[in-house]
């Protein structure tokens, strides 16, 4: 049996010779058909695992509008395909709107519905994979707000897991947009500190004159302006974590004063003798790479090596791109539920093109590029003409071939300048060489080439 053969189509039509011919056609197809002579007698057959519902739009009793309706209330994730003829093809058309997968016009040809429904039944298995994400998020995530299911980020739980009760200090890694607070969050939030303060601080965002004071306080008097006494950031943490965000932009004079209080858990507040303890947990962050700050001298050797007691290091997106449908499932449905949107489904080429497309800005760069979508779009599923133009499209590359040179190093090279040309796009790359997705996927692996 093939694959198509474990998909129910249930097909309504009041004119029982057309019934009857669609029927063959797509049991010729492999399709599980179900028949039914008008809307009224389908709906006994909605709840019978019925994947896509072929039905004439006009008919007695319950037409196929009708019966669209129904079929949204009671089998949400059937996919209905209208068929209609020439004189009401405006109507089919408006059934669009309401959430109709496709129209066929009368005469129907017998390839025309095989396309559509097969385009349909790829639909309702995108949307059956996506709900299976939601529906294990909570079970294999374990974090909050985190999402993935690769191999890099279920290392990147186990060290959140493993480190979130220690007291020792964490530095997050990797590049900007890759989620890096999101980890901190989830190392408090799972450690038996969740219920005291979890306070950020970005070093990138306070002037170089003000940061020590936002840290450590100051006392009335301290400087022109300081008008009361002011508890800082490791004040405010206490007993709880501290979330130092992009601190490879702290003066390399301030380090020091971090580095005291890492170790003594003790702080001096500017315009004061006194030092007052701290019980902080100090976790950092930085989308730079700190040993090169260190080796450039502008930044503490000492700093570094305390605070990389734990590193965690964040992946790029485009090297874990099989948790890319899981994200999108769970953006769409906090996207669409803020917006007050109908959008809650994706075509599976809108997510191929999604899947290699390389996403400089990582997981944050593809939750905005779905909002803008999500919000520009008056249609419950996301098609690939909806993706912005940068993210699809690309002409072919040019190689230079020279005697003496091996065919892997021509395939090498073949594929890394049409990932260039494509600017990462794999899915794109893939059309261009006549290559597999998956195919492309695994010689980029295989020639260590960085996309």
């Amino acid at each position: 049996m093939t694959e198509t053969a474990k998909w129910k189509v249930l097909l309504v039509d009041d004119d029982r010779r057309s019934r009857e011919a669609m029927a063959d056609w797509l049991e010729s197809e492999d399709f599980d058909v179900i028949t039914a002579a008008d809307g009224q007698a389908a709906r006994q057959h909605i709840h019978d695992g019925v994947a896509v519902i072929v039905t004439d739009l006009q008919m007695p009793k319950t037409d196929g509008l009708a019966l669209l309706r129904y079929a949204h209330d009671h089998a949400p994730h059937a996919a209905v395909i209208l068929v209609t003829g020439h004189g009401t093809v405006n109507s089919a058309v408006a059934a669009l709107k309401e959430g109709a997968f496709d129209y066929l016009t009368k005469p129907v040809e017998p390839k025309a519905l095989a396309r559509c429904v097969r385009d349909a039944v790829a639909d309702r298995a995108m949307a059956a994979q996506i709900a299976g994400f939601h529906a294990r998020l909570n079970k294999e995530q374990g974090f909050e707000n985190i999402v993935g299911t690769s191999p890099a980020m279920r290392a990147v739980f186990d060290k959140i897991r493993m480190a979130a009760d220690a007291r020792s200090t964490v530095l997050v890694t990797g590049a900007s947009g890759t989620g890096k607070e999101l980890v901190v969050r989830a190392l408090h939030y799972s450690s038996s500190r969740a219920s005291k303060p979890f306070i950020p601080i970005n070093c990138a965002a306070i002037p170089e004159s003000l940061i020590e004071s936002e840290l450590f306080g100051h006392e009335k008097g301290a400087f022109t302006g300081a008008n009361s006494r002011r508890s800082g950031v490791f004040e405010a943490a206490n007993e709880g974590t501290l979330f130092i965000d992009e601190i490879a932009e702290m003066d390399i004079g301030l380090q020091s004063k971090v580095l005291r209080a890492i170790e003594t858990h003790r702080i001096m507040p500017v315009g004061s003798s006194k030092e007052v303890e701290v019980d902080v947990r100090l976790v950092a962050a930085t989308n730079r790479k700190l040993l090169e700050e260190v080796q450039n001298k502008r930044f503490r050797e000492d700093l570094y090596y305390r605070l990389k007691v734990v590193e965690i290091d964040l992946p790029p997106l485009r090297e874990r791109i099989e948790d890319i449908p899981l994200l999108v499932g769970y953006f769409l449905e906090q996207i669409a539920k803020e917006n007050k949107r109908p959008v809650s489904e994706i075509s599976q080429e809108a997510m191929d093109v999604l899947m290699s497309y390389s996403w400089p800005g990582n997981v944050r760069e593809l939750r905005n590029t779905l909002e803008g979508i999500v919000v520009l779009s008056p249609r419950q599923r996301i098609e690939e003409s909806d993706l912005p133009t940068h993210i699809h499209g690309a002409t072919a590359a040019e190689i230079v071939i020279r005697s003496g040179m091996k065919m892997a190093d021509v395939e090498k090279e073949a594929i890394r300048l049409t990932l260039e040309q494509t600017q990462g796009r794999r899915s794109e790359a893939a059309k261009i060489l006549g290559l597999p997705v998956r195919i492309l996927q695994r010689k980029i692996k295989e020639y260590d080439l960085p996309f």
